[in-house]
């Protein structure tokens, strides 16, 4: 149905743009070495509700784009769906990869540093070591698997 394919491309557009947008604000301010920036980032992605937005959303588009497939008599294990599955289920797990969690603890440094609990030089110093390519992963995620939809590979 069409509604279903239009609310899929809407909730996954808002989730990249929420999710892939708060990583590009965290990359740069660690390479910039943005110590403030960095606490101010942290302390709205933090705030009840705002974390799990870009989650919600990608869940809802996750959902519509299956109920798009059963009603839009798509196979649901044709090639490009499986790449598409694969993908998501890779974002997800990129979650946990370790170099993620060091630059959530460098965040939380941040907003330490800013309320006068931990020294700003030694933010700054872990900043230059954080591993913030780490975001390029997601990035390359999102690619491909927007790629893929349209494409149909």
């Amino acid at each position: 149905m069409l509604i279903f394919k239009a609310l899929h491309i809407l909730s996954m557009f808002t989730a990249v743009t929420l999710l892939v947008g708060l990583q590009v604000f965290v990359a740069l301010a660690i390479w910039q070495r943005d110590v403030h920036g960095l606490a101010a980032i942290c302390r709205l992605a933090r705030r009840p509700g705002n974390t799990v937005i870009g989650g919600a959303f990608l869940l809802a588009g996750v959902v519509f784009g299956l109920l798009t497939a059963a009603t839009g008599g798509l196979d649901f294990f044709a090639g490009w769906l499986i790449n598409a599955y694969v993908g998501v289920a890779a974002l997800i797990l990129s979650n946990l990869l370790p170099a993620k969690h060091r630059v959530r603890q460098v965040a939380e440094e941040a907003v330490e540093a800013e309320s006068g609990q931990r020294p700003v030089d030694e933010v700054v110093r872990d900043m230059a070591t954080a591993p913030i390519w780490v975001f390029a992963i997601d990035v390359a995620l999102f690619a491909a698997i927007i790629a893929d939809m349209v494409l149909k590979f």
